[in-house]
Parts: structure tokens; C-alpha cells; sequence
């Protein structure tokens, strides 16, 4: 199986500086999110919480993304992967977690098509 992982950065002042994992011997930090079709709406609702809450202790512009050194995921968790940690143009996370929900209620249909 493979898995997405993202050079980590620290924000301040909203500038980005780039931030490896830690090397051997230190704790490195994993999201792995599961799969379960349509269902990616449960972890996408905990993670969007989790971010708020993350949020309100380090500023609103910190992201998952920040706090994981590698974010993996299987099925519909993958989805839910690339958005936390695709880059935008200034290699910050292109969507925050309260994004998912939304991603899923609108695209649902087309990802997961019912079967006649």
C-alpha cells in the first residue's frame, strides 16, 4: 500500500519554513485515517474538530498538517489524506479540515456511485 507523507513547515507570521521529520531516535507523529466510502464524513468531522480546537492554541492559520510528520490513509481515508496535505502555492496545506465535510456532501455521488 503506499502512503502520502508531507514535509512538515512552521508557521509564523505566515511565512512557512520548511521542516524535516525528526531523525532516528525521536518521536515521529502519524495520522493514519481509514477508509469506509461515504463514511469518510465521521473522520472528517473529528479531524475538522480537532484542527478548531489545535486552532484556538497556536492561530487560525495552522493546519493538520503541521502537528503529523506523515499522514497516511487507505480507500476514502486517502482522499481525506490528499486533502490535508496537498500544498498550495506557498506549500501550506491547499485545504483545511472543515473543508472535507463539504468536499464529501457535494462530491459524494460522483465518487461513490450507487451500483444498480
Amino acid at each position: 500500500m503506499g502512503s502520502l507523507s508531507l514535509s512538515l513547515s512552521t508557521v509564523s507570521n505566515g511565512t512557512a519554513t520548511p521542516r524535516s521529520p525528526p531523525s532516528l531516535g525521536k518521536m515521529v507523529t502519524v495520522l493514519s485515517i481509514d477508509g469506509g466510502g461515504v463514511r469518510g464524513i465521521i473522520p472528517g468531522t473529528i479531524l475538522a474538530f480537532l484542527e478548531s480546537k489545535l486552532q484556538e492554541l497556536d492561530g487560525e492559520d495552522v493546519r493538520l498538517a503541521d502537528y503529523f510528520d506523515v499522514i497516511a490513509g487507505t480507500s476514502t481515508g486517502g482522499l481525506v489524506t490528499s486533502m490535508l496535505a496537498a500544498p498550495d502555492e506557498n506549500n501550506r496545506p491547499l485545504f483545511a479540515a472543515k473543508d472535507i465535510n463539504e468536499f464529501y456532501l457535494q462530491n459524494c455521488p460522483k465518487i461513490f456511485p450507487k451500483s444498480g
